[in-house]
């Protein structure tokens, strides 16, 4: 339940913040000159415009700084080594990167890794598991929830940052070839999109299917699929709203051993990669793993620094003060952004001034997975400096 504090306070305070005179800067004055009996509701109100989230914002990721491992029995201790496998799995999810756990800092964290825990618990399966002694029993899930503060503290110190819970959503179309017939899987549960979504849950990468309707099926055939036809394939993905998609073809060579091939699509670039690994589990797993190294590559790149006077960001299209609101909330939220500052709101425009750890490319890549900005191109304007969007409905 989240504690709310009420603040009254008066214009030249507000003054003093250099909020604006005129366009919507006048509503929110006439705002402030309402009854003191209606400022606890209006405050209210807006506080609940914080919490909305839109349909066309980017996948939220939850459970970040949790790992879920799999034992033979309960233990009142949860093995050391467990809890090091399993704090690795957060760390490579919280930031994004594989290669984090190399960084010395985090290797003598995971040497230590029962200060960073905040509390685990078990959970019974129907997975049969032996033990060390040659019982078959049915596995206990290990779950530990490691400390969020300790975590990116962490990442702090040893100049990383976290990701966020914001991440690109994936499409996933999949087609097997099978004695010539060539079919969709996942109309039903399968256990090759379960093993996809296994590990995209250990990247914190969120990846869906299709419907597998008669839309789709119209929208899509096969056979383009298949071909790696991208403008079909964007054109059928279209409905899903997704920040890229995922292709995948999979079928047994003349000896029998799966094969598979790979198509990533997403605005800024369409990448084809063959799979690898002799099991057509490891060539699963390691699409995921190819899928997510490529796409979140635009946004843990480390800084090289920045401007300190900061990135500007205007927002055409602002149409009242939940609009506001849920701009400038979701900025804030953005790893890469340390503060959020008003710098002008006149009629409908919005200019914000982002105090950020990062470069242009990397925030712009970060703003674009709500995809209620827009990006607005002014071909009379000269300051290449700022980023322009338009806000949708």
């Amino acid at each position: 339940m989240m504690a709310v504090q009420y603040f009254v306070t008066d214009k030249p305070f507000f003054n003093s913040l250099g909020f604006p005179q005129g366009g919507l800067g006048k509503q929110i004055w006439m705002i402030i000159g309402m009854r003191l009996n209606r400022v606890n509701t209006l405050i209210t109100l807006l506080l609940l415009s914080f919490l909305t989230v839109t349909q066309s914002q980017a996948a939220k990721v939850a459970n970040l700084y949790t790992a879920r491992l799999l034992v033979a029995e309960q233990s009142v201790k949860a093995d050391p080594s467990l809890v090091a496998k399993g704090m690795a799995q957060v760390i490579v999810k919280v930031s994004g990167r594989k290669d984090v756990v190399s960084n010395p800092l985090i290797k003598a964290a995971l040497d230590a890794p029962d200060a960073y825990i905040s509390q685990f618990s078990y959970q019974s399966t129907t997975i049969p598991m032996q033990t060390e002694d040659g019982r078959e029993v049915l596995a206990q899930q290990l779950s530990i929830d490691f400390s969020q503060p300790l975590i990116e503290q962490l990442l702090t110190d040893a100049g990383l940052r976290p990701l966020g819970s914001s991440r690109p959503g994936v499409l996933l179309w999949l087609v097997e070839e099978s004695g010539g017939v060539r079919e969709y899987l996942g109309r039903d549960e399968d256990p090759i999109f379960a093993t996809m979504l296994d590990r995209a849950e250990l990247r914190g990468l969120p990846i869906f299917r299709p419907l597998m309707d008669l839309q789709d099926e119209q929208a899509l055939p096969v056979s383009d699929a298949w071909g790696f036809f991208a403008d079909s394939i964007r054109k059928a993905s279209a409905r899903y709203q997704s920040d890229a998609i995922m292709v995948g073809r999979l079928y047994r060579d003349h000896s029998g051993a799966w094969k598979s091939q790979w198509q990533l699509i997403w605005p800024q670039e369409v990448m084809g990669f063959d799979g690898s690994g002799d099991a057509l589990e490891q060539q699963l797993a390691l699409a995921v793993e190819t899928a997510a190294d490529r796409l979140f590559a635009d946004y843990v790149k480390p800084s090289h620094g920045f401007d300190e006077g900061g990135l500007r960001v205007q927002v055409s299209g602002v149409k009242g003060l939940d609009d506001y609101f849920q701009i400038s909330n979701y900025l804030k939220e953005l790893p890469a952004v340390s503060a959020v500052m008003l710098q002008s709101l006149q009629q409908d425009q919005l200019v914000l001034r982002l105090l950020v750890d990062g470069s242009a490319k990397q925030i712009q890549n970060s703003i674009t997975l709500n995809q209620r900005f827009r990006p607005d191109v002014d071909f009379g304007a000269t300051d290449d400096s700022v980023l322009r969007y338009r806000w949708q409905e």
